[in-house]
């Protein structure tokens, strides 16, 4: 007998979004990678990603801890130190044969990232970690603001990073796209680096709109 039927489940989100008392930023990922791939129970929890090595060196420091508990309380001082809160698009996804593919991955709900800064109105810039065609935090978020009716103004050809303004609710708040930090970018860490810190400590793109 042929098998027809595709091999997906559903997962919610597992981690609340984080904001710090004084965030004045939103960094937004796609989705955590499947759960036996986790170290620790917060936002980027595969150590084969360079995000949190990147946000740390921003702060001069190297990360002591990779897995449980503890990582999670670093991970947490390093978000409060920058000023930037943290979620996911996905607020639960149907995930394919356990993939942690972000191709592998289908939004079912988004998180509600304009309630998020409703109730936060200090944060004023969100920044998208990546915007490859298909499944990227881009993508979902595009597909979000279309839900809401809300505009977003992409250039033709833009070169990353990019900046642009969205307008809801008589808010204006900015948009910033960078790289991603997964192991599969193609991006060397220095520039990683050096595109990180302008986005959070400085708020400024190479493109702006």
């Amino acid at each position: 007998m042929y098998k027809t039927k595709a091999l997906f489940h559903p997962e919610p989100l597992p981690f609340d979004t984080y904001i710090p008392e004084n965030a004045d930023k939103l960094i937004l990922g796609t989705f955590p990678t499947k759960e036996s791939l986790r170290k620790f129970k917060f936002f980027y929890p595969n150590t084969s990603n360079k995000f949190w090595r990147i946000l740390a060196g921003l702060q001069g420091k190297e990360l002591e801890f990779l897995k449980g508990d503890e990582a999670v309380d670093e991970r947490r001082k390093i978000l409060d130190k920058l000023n930037l809160a943290i979620s996911d698009m996905g607020h639960t996804i149907y995930r394919q044969n356990e993939s942690s593919l972000d191709a592998n991955i289908f939004p079912v709900e988004f998180t509600n990232v304009f309630q998020i800064i409703d109730d936060n109105p200090q944060i004023k810039t969100i920044i998208i970690t990546s915007s490859t065609k298909g499944t990227s935090v881009l993508s979902w978020f595009l597909a979000y603001c279309q839900l809401n009716d809300v505009t977003v103004y992409i250039p033709k050809k833009p070169l990353i990073p990019w900046e642009t303004l969205i307008h809801f609710n008589n808010k204006t708040v900015k948009i910033i796209v960078i790289y991603s930090t997964s192991g599969a970018t193609y991006i060397e860490e220095p520039k990683l680096v050096a595109m990180y810190r302008l986005a959070i400590l400085f708020n400024k793109t190479s493109e702006k709109i």
